[in-house]
């Protein structure tokens, strides 16, 4: 890591020096006048790795930094942002892709994890006059006409694709079912 600019920019004496990112600083700087200036200013070493090529050249050299002033200083602001927006993308596709393995190897202790689920609340005003428990969240609801599989929402979300979540009804937050054709064949 290398230091931060000290002492003396193309805009003045460097009053505040705020890293924004790797190699990267917010500088306030006092003129010959007294007058605040502001920029950026990035280590040339490292601006190929963090900016375009235009914006490269759009920097003025001063020493072993790359000095963007207020007109232009949004340019390497614009470009950092863009690649922490790509750095997010990439970590959440690699987490999500962690919680995947999660569900598909850790399944037989995931109920544990969530405590006793509460039973469906759909009862006898729901024409619902039986129902089973088959597992921790998991129910089998009876009634003359239709037979449902009611999945607490915690479980549904850790367990059922998002393809079997299209052929169910989430009924509040806590239960979601599915019709008897789409299950029981």
């Amino acid at each position: 890591m290398s230091q931060p600019p000290q002492g003396k920019s193309i805009w003045g004496t460097i009053n505040t020096c705020v890293e924004i990112a790797l190699d990267v600083y917010a500088i306030v700087a006092k003129d010959q006048d007294g007058k605040e200036q502001q920029g950026i200013m990035v280590k040339k070493s490292s601006a190929g790795e963090l900016l375009s090529k235009k914006a490269v050249r759009m920097g003025q050299e001063s020493g072993e930094w790359l000095c963007y002033g207020k007109d232009i200083k949004g340019v390497p602001l614009y470009e950092i942002l863009l690649r922490r927006i790509a750095d997010c993308r990439r970590m959440e596709k690699l987490i999500m892709g962690q919680i995947g393995e999660l569900k598909r190897d850790g399944k037989l202790n995931w109920t544990d994890y969530f405590g006793e689920c509460q039973p469906p609340r759909l009862t006898l005003e729901h024409g619902i006059d039986g129902m089973r428990k088959i597992r921790n969240g998991i129910y089998l609801l009876n009634d003359p006409s239709r037979t449902m599989l009611a999945i607490h929402g915690k479980v549904a979300d850790q367990f059922l694709t998002p393809a079997a979540v299209g052929y169910g009804k989430r009924e509040g937050n806590t239960s979601f079912s599915m019709p008897r054709k789409v299950l029981l064949p």
